[in-house]
């Protein structure tokens, strides 16, 4: 079996995705599979001193295909234009393209599994990028459609893209994700070294996420005043990561009602110091409107913080019964189950104690076993 593995996402900014196709590879090569990253880019070659990777740069095998796949999905509809398969010259069929971001990439014997790792461009497309917009209304239902299996990273992704792109049951395959084994419990003094380098305060409530509508930043800032001009609490509010889109009302609001001082925006960290900062939490919150799995839940969990979360989507499949789940909507009911948790020691020990237990049923091994099975099964169909 030789398999390409749509690697393009670790070329951007690092994401959900890039640290699926990162951690995914890694462990696939651990389970000795032939993988092949594969990369799409026209203009330059790639170089494996540009990855995000962690294995030995002699371990690497890159395929760059300079047809211009990317190009046809960015500029058209799906035509005959993309259906060259990239391996054209290829002897042997014995061979999968898996297309982890999406969508997929023509492949001689036409073998090939898509990973989906959400609808939110159909369910919520207002909070969606126009960018985003029209490429996946083109091109995920095309590729979902044309791909031998589907990997659904959530039982209710998988039963989204049933209902929405009306595919089978039998066609997709549930594969949970997992974090980075750097998120863990740490030595206060490694936490405490990260806590000062970003200067953040003893005390504080964490979110991770890209900054985007369906995050529901706004419904946690309203929870937030709600908390501080409600109860007695000198926790800050600790946000990280990147800017996506849709993000400046947020900070007309901190402004309009001057929580400047209360809540930090720290920008994206590097997984390093982000395990610290989620070991330095007290609280990690996730009061996203839609998640097709929700990685930083599984992160916070590893680290033992207990989780606060909103009681849609794929969230309640994650977190189980091991932690508070809420309606998203619902900012004073928010406010009062974060008071709490803050100021009930054995309650807080509680959840502790569950997210640690939760974490353990997460991997990135048993994702690669999982995903080698799918492999396993396309190449007997």
């Amino acid at each position: 079996m030789h398999v390409y593995l749509d690697a393009q996402p670790l070329l951007g900014a690092r994401s959900g995705v890039s640290n699926y196709v990162r951690n995914l590879y890694e462990n696939l090569l651990d389970l000795h599979l032939d993988v092949d990253l594969f990369f799409n880019r026209i203009a330059k070659n790639i170089h494996v001193n540009e990855l995000p990777l962690k294995v030995h740069q002699e371990k690497i095998s890159l395929t760059n295909s300079r047809y211009p796949y990317k190009v046809i999905r960015r500029l058209m509809k799906p035509n005959f234009l993309y259906e060259y398969p990239f391996d054209f010259y290829n002897q042997t069929f014995e061979t999968i393209f898996h297309g982890t971001n999406f969508t997929h990439t023509p492949i001689k014997g036409n073998k090939t599994v898509i990973t989906i790792h959400d609808l939110a461009y159909m369910i919520y497309p207002e909070t969606t990028s126009e960018k985003i917009y029209k490429h996946h209304t083109k091109w995920v239902p095309y590729s979902a459609e044309r791909a031998t299996k589907i990997i659904a990273v959530s039982q209710h992704t998988k039963k989204d893209i049933m209902r929405l792109l009306g595919i089978s049951e039998d066609k997709i395959e549930v594969i949970h994700l997992a974090a980075d084994p750097c998120y863990k419990p740490l030595d206060k003094e490694f936490v405490q070294a990260a806590v000062n380098k970003y200067n953040l305060p003893e005390n504080y409530i964490l979110f991770v996420g890209t900054l985007e509508p369906r995050k529901n930043l706004m419904g946690l800032l309203k929870a937030f005043q709600y908390l501080l001009q409600n109860y007695e609490c000198d926790h800050h509010l600790v946000i990280v990561g990147a800017k996506g889109w849709k993000y400046t009302p947020l900070f007309d609001f901190l402004q309009s009602n001057r929580l400047e001082s209360k809540v930090i925006f720290t920008g994206f960290i590097e997984d390093e110091d982000l395990a610290a900062i989620y070991n330095g939490a007290k609280i990690f919150v996730m009061p996203s409107i839609y998640e097709g799995f929700g990685i930083p839940i599984i992160e916070a969990m590893n680290c033992g913080v207990p989780v606060i979360a909103s009681n849609v989507s794929s969230i309640p499949e994650i977190v189980d019964k091991h932690g508070i789940l809420l309606p998203p909507d619902e900012h004073e009911l928010w406010a009062t189950e974060i008071y709490g948790l803050l100021n009930n020691e054995s309650k807080h020990a509680y959840y502790k104690q569950l997210s640690m237990e939760r974490a353990s049923h997460f991997s990135w091994r048993k994702t690669a076993l999982e995903t080698k099975l799918v492999y396993d099964k396309i190449l007997n169909m």
